[in-house]
């Protein structure tokens, strides 16, 4: 026999979280965005050189274009 265990959250937040996680990571183009989101931050960790205006525009680009993709994505879907 099989049972399904709780996780102890009885609060919505952490079924709110999870539901949120699992949309990026089963969606390539919001994985895009935050590997976006990542780079923007490296760049602003190295905070100098050229390394770090590579990272933030590359960061840029990939942001926009996983949030763009995902919109487009989720109004042709409605």
């Amino acid at each position: 026999m099989s049972s399904v265990s709780d996780s102890g959250e009885s609060n919505g937040w952490g079924r709110r979280r999870h539901g949120v996680v699992g949309t990026i990571r089963n969606s390539v183009t919001l994985t895009i965005a935050v590997v976006g989101l990542l780079f923007i931050l490296g760049g602003y960790a190295i905070n100098t050189g050229i390394w770090a205006a590579m990272l933030a525009v590359w960061g840029a680009a990939l942001f926009l274009f996983g949030v763009t993709t995902y919109g487009i994505i989720w109004w042709q879907r409605r």
